[in-house]
């Protein structure tokens, strides 16, 4: 529409030009002639608006030009923001006065709908979504007929055929937006008379007729009756009639007010599939004949399923399978059956490959042939290309490969028939390259083509890879604007076949600059943030890789729908326009959802005489999130995002460190929550860096005590590469921790002294990241180190430094459907500054010396209890209730954990996918906390294994885990409260994979 628009605009403008000329005078007395004013009007107003002026060729001095007025129009109209242009030209005494009348689109801010809105159907809601969905928040005023037949269609989905809308705009002179008002006249809505039933449903008419909610006076909506034929149809299919039908026509009567319908049906008969003959596992054969899955029994699914049947068994060796099929109806029932004959299993006895140049052990592990593995001739076929390419790429050029299979004599009982397969390599002549030529280059040398090619003088030469060097050099001239370049290329072979002298001829053509940057549809975000992204600006070459590179840095910024970079040709060959446009998104976005998390904590009873016990525990989840991006049109942000969990006020947890055993009303209680601030700069003082500045506000529920946080914080982060980024920050936070369930006579000094404490600290982090997927990957690493340092100068109560190490590794296991291997270790290093701790007794009250003043403990180096590493629960070790890994140091007396300044974590996860929504995980866990870095000792570690089970969502992986301890000491807890907890064993329930 724009480049349609531009030519027309411009031949409109060139005729406006030449009539607007005085009678006496011709263009040519105009040409040639000194510029000596440029004026743009916009919408009646002169504006020096630079994305306007920038673009305007004719320049004041300069002689006017009809090929730079033409230019200057098609580039005002390429920027997409107006309807028209008109050039006038008038005579003053230093030359030719320049005019550009621009009347502008008018962008729709706000959709309104007035009329007769409250009448059964009409959503104005739903509308509004219809307009948006197809032509954004922001549709021109002029595509108000386009949106009107779009509402039209629509409203005639809900019944009402004879709609009328009557759009109109409210312009805005000030900010060049408008209001598009549609005035809405529904007419009658249309019903349904008549309904026909034509064939012989299986269910009765009234059933039917339910079912598809149709029924005398109903309104007659074609989208909504289509969706719930579907419904039906495929109830039916899953019920195993797959040839079920349901076909609506219509005829209109009345002036189209009533919809007589007739109703098609096709019952189709019940289908069963049988797999007869030699034997073969049902759900082999319910995979190979799909026919429940895709909801058909045709006879070209049939044959399918029948050759589908044969190769596989032919892959476990079977040569001679059949799998004919056929069809038998009877009473409403078809029978299909596959008569399954597999015949003998032909297996490797021995499996010969001829000796050559390559060594078989090159390529052994590549071939899908072992001996005394069922014979395949699929996989021979396989196995024979794998080897030609091996020895192709090696430089024979002319080898042969050459297959055969000898049948030995079959065992007694026949039904095995061993062969042996020999696969003979004829290499002939190996070519090797000798000199490698390159001509018709002149503006990139010789020396720095050959660089980037894999053929070099004296390697293998193998054909495929010198087109792929032809295709290197034609990208690489590419990149530096020569987009007509074209290279051609000679092998070169020599008579005897032993050398190739390859030739690359270049024909270089013109090299395309970069004129003008032209943006299209950018309302709220400034021009300064889109050119920021770009990888070129005016003067530079066009090179394929910048243009194709900016595209995906404007479209990471994440603020627009859609991004679309167009060249636009020029009058001059070598020189382009770039016209990006933009399609914004909202700037608004709300996301909210809810859940379960279930875990197993650790928590004190009365009838276990106050001591710790553990308890399976299930708490609703919800969350919500706002955020407004864009902020000021620089690609700032706003965001906040809240949660909740609710659990048991029967909990221990909430005022009382000993659960009420009787007396309590069941329910939830407020209990968890987190409330965080972010606002987020994507240049921070005009770098590549980012900045961040957070606010929380949160209470988090451990084992051994619950804690109430409030902080702030600023961090910058760098992403140095894809996969490698940087961060440092700062923080100020106070913790108070609340329901302390440690006897105090177990409570290090520090957490006596110190219930509430600030920390002030400073932190640094670098990350590489190669991940195909952050919340399920199946392939690539990932490695983190973190280290924060708290420190009284700074103003924290608090001194410490704290590291932690973190790698991860994901592979996909090889010939499989994405069976993955993960795995994961954890190590976390911490220790305090030395501080003079006053002493106090069980009841917090002061210990004193003989001389009456308080006993002040020297050297504490302890960390408070909410910044140790604790360990056992979903994330680190399964099997163990949350934070109950430690040793007898970092466990109290009472079984609460105490957390240490040292944690060792390893975790491995087979997983296995089931279905597209469905998979399974083995893992095995093992890890434990300590109470000084010195005291890692690995031959503490405690491990535990188990199962899961994860269902796919759009947003993640939802998992089940089952956890069992590998060991069991004393001191470990028992858990009489929960089925799902038993012996030695745990359960969790949580969002997104364990790491």
């Amino acid at each position: 529409m724009q480049r349609r628009s531009s030519l027309a605009g411009a031949a409109a403008a060139l005729l406006t030009l030449a009539t607007a000329l005085p009678a006496r005078a011709e263009i040519g007395d105009y040409l040639g002639k000194p510029v000596a004013s440029v004026r743009l009007v916009l919408d009646g107003r002169d504006t020096t608006d630079p994305a306007f002026v920038q673009v305007v060729e004719t320049r004041v001095g300069r002689p006017l030009s009809m090929m730079e007025v033409r230019e200057s129009i098609t580039h005002l109209f390429s920027l997409g923001r107006f309807e028209n242009v008109q050039v006038d030209a008038s005579m003053v005494a230093a030359g030719v006065a320049l005019r550009y009348d621009l009347s502008p689109v008018h962008l729709v801010s706000k959709i309104e709908f007035t009329g007769k809105l409250n009448v059964p159907g009409i959503d104005t809601g739903d509308l509004r979504r219809v307009v948006t969905s197809r032509y954004g928040g922001a549709p021109p005023v002029g595509r108000a007929g386009d949106v009107s037949a779009l509402l039209a269609d629509t409203l005639r989905q809900r019944g009402y055929r004879q709609a009328v809308l009557k759009p109109r705009a409210e312009l805005s002179r000030e900010s060049e937006q408008a209001v598009l008002i549609f005035d809405i006249d529904p007419g009658p809505r249309t019903v349904i008379g008549s309904i026909e039933i034509v064939g012989m449903p299986t269910v009765s008419r009234a059933e039917l007729l339910d079912r598809l909610d149709l029924g005398p006076g109903k309104p007659y909506e074609p989208d909504t009756l289509d969706a719930r034929i579907t419904s039906y149809v495929d109830s039916r299919h899953q019920r195993g009639y797959y040839e079920a039908r349901v076909t609506p026509t219509v005829t209109f009567a009345d002036a189209e007010r009533v919809a007589n319908l007739t109703l098609m049906v096709a019952p189709g008969p019940h289908v069963s599939v049988k797999c007869v003959g030699d034997p073969l596992p049902d759900d082999v054969c319910t995979e190979l004949v799909p026919i429940e899955r895709e909801g058909s029994a045709d006879e070209d699914l049939l044959e399918d399923s029948s050759n589908r049947i044969e190769e596989y068994l032919r892959g476990q060796g079977y040569r001679e399978a059949t799998a004919p099929h056929t069809r038998k109806e009877a009473d409403g029932e078809l029978l299909i059956t596959f008569a399954v004959h597999k015949g003998p299993q032909y297996r490797i006895a021995n499996l010969e490959i001829s000796e050559g140049s390559i060594p078989r052990a090159d390529f052994q592990s590549a071939l899908r042939l072992r001996t005394a593995a069922p014979f395949s001739s699929a996989s021979l076929d396989a196995d024979v290309a794998t080897v030609e390419s091996v020895y192709r790429r090696q430089g024979f050029r002319a080898v042969q490969v050459r297959p055969t299979v000898e049948p030995l004599a079959s065992n007694a009982g026949g039904t095995q028939v061993p062969v042996v397969v020999r696969i003979t390599v004829v290499e002939g002549v190996r070519t090797v390259v000798g000199d490698l030529r390159i001509e018709g280059n002149s503006s990139v040398s010789a020396d720095v083509l050959r660089e980037g090619l894999q053929l070099q003088p004296g390697a293998p030469f193998f054909e495929p890879q010198l087109q792929n060097d032809r295709n290197a050099i034609a990208l690489r001239y590419a990149n530096l604007g020569f987009r007509t370049v074209t290279v051609d290329v000679v092998p070169g072979v020599s008579d005897d076949g032993t050398q190739a002298n390859p030739m690359f001829t270049i024909r270089e053509g013109p090299r395309l600059l970069l004129d003008h940057v032209l943006i299209s549809g950018n309302v709220r975000t400034s021009a300064d943030t889109i050119e920021r992204e770009l990888q070129l600006k005016p003067g530079d070459p066009l090179g394929l890789a910048a243009v194709n590179e900016s595209k995906r840095r404007i479209s990471a910024l994440g603020l627009f729908r859609s991004v679309e970079l167009t060249e636009l040709r020029h009058n001059a060959e070598d020189q382009r326009d770039l016209l990006i446009t933009v399609e914004e998104a909202p700037p608004t976005t709300v996301g909210y959802g809810g859940g379960l998390e279930g875990r197993l904590r650790v928590v004190r009873t009365e009838q276990d005489g106050g001591v710790a016990s553990e308890k399976f525990e299930v708490a609703p989840r919800a969350f919500f999130e706002i955020g407004r991006r864009n902020l000021f049109g620089k690609n700032r942000s706003v965001n906040l995002s809240t949660s909740v969990s609710l659990y048991p006020k029967d909990s221990p947890f909430f005022g009382n460190q000993v659960a009420p055993t009787a007396g309590t009303t069941g329910g939830f209680a407020f209990a968890e929550y987190r409330v965080q601030g972010t606002f987020r700069e994507p240049r921070l003082f005009d770098t590549a860096a980012v900045g961040l500045l957070t606010g929380t506000i949160e209470r988090q529920i451990r084992s051994s005590f619950n804690l109430a946080r409030r902080g702030v914080g600023a961090q910058v982060a760098r992403q140095l590469t894809r996969s490698i980024s940087l961060t440092g920050g700062y923080q100020i936070q106070r913790t108070e921790l609340l329901d302390v369930s440690i006897d105090p006579a177990d409570q290090p000094l520090i957490d006596r002294a110190f219930t509430q404490v600030r920390l002030s600290s400073f932190s640094a982090s670098g990350s590489y990241n190669t991940r195909d997927d952050a919340l399920d990957p199946s392939t690539g690493e990932y490695l983190s180190a973190n280290g924060q340092i708290a420190a009284r100068a700074i103003g924290s109560e608090i001194g410490f430094v704290k590291s932690s190490f973190m790698a991860q590794a994901f592979r996909t296991v090889p010939h499989t459907r994405r069976v993955v291997l993960a795995g994961n270790a954890r190590l976390g290093l911490a220790t305090g500054f030395p501080r003079d701790v006053p002493v106090t007794d069980a009841q917090g009250n002061p210990v004193l010396d003989a001389n009456g003043q308080q006993i002040v403990q020297q050297g504490v180096r302890d960390l408070p209890q909410a910044e140790r590493f604790f360990a056992g629960g979903d994330s680190t070790v399964r099997g163990f209730a949350l934070d109950r890994l430690g040793t007898a140091d970092t466990i109290s007396q009472d079984g609460f954990p105490i957390g240490g300044n040292a944690l060792v974590i390893f975790n491995g996860e087979v997983r296995v996918p089931l279905f597209s929504f469905l998979g399974v995980v083995a893992f095995i866990d093992t890890g434990n906390v300590f109470v000084h870095a010195v005291d890692v000792d690995l031959g503490q570690l405690r491990s535990a294994v188990g199962y899961g089970v994860r269902v796919k969502t759009p947003v993640g992986p939802i998992r089940i885990d089952w956890g069992y301890k590998m060991d069991t000491r004393d001191g470990d807890l028992a858990r009489p409260d929960s089925f799902l907890a038993l012996g030695g064993s745990a359960v969790y329930l949580s969002f997104g994979q364990a790491f």
